[in-house]
């Protein structure tokens, strides 16, 4: 990727970005319920009930917050994707790019 490219737009590079950010996405989640699960055993010392379900929350929590954080970063890819193919569509029309 040139810097011309880089100037104008062209390439994006929110792709490789986003690779990134969903890694670091799952290290806060990870450490959320890290956080969770401390204090329910926490909880638990006092109360054993309400630190049992504290704990399942946790446990809840990491599977959803994992399973919603992958599916907000593959829709971000999916619009990215469409992208690139409506410019390789247009491409490939009569003229193209200067012909629109």
């Amino acid at each position: 990727m040139s810097f011309k490219d880089f100037l104008s737009f062209d390439k994006m590079i929110a792709g490789r970005a986003t690779q990134l950010l969903y890694w670091l996405g799952i290290v806060a989640i990870l450490l959320y319920v890290f956080g969770m699960i401390t204090g329910s055993v926490g909880t638990m010392s006092y109360n054993a009930g309400l630190g049992v379900l504290q704990f399942l929350v946790a446990i809840f929590a990491l599977v959803f917050g994992i399973v919603l954080w992958r599916v907000i970063c593959e829709m971000y890819l999916t619009f990215l994707s469409m992208n690139d193919r409506l410019k390789e569509i247009r491409d490939k029309l009569p003229g193209g790019p200067a012909g629109l």
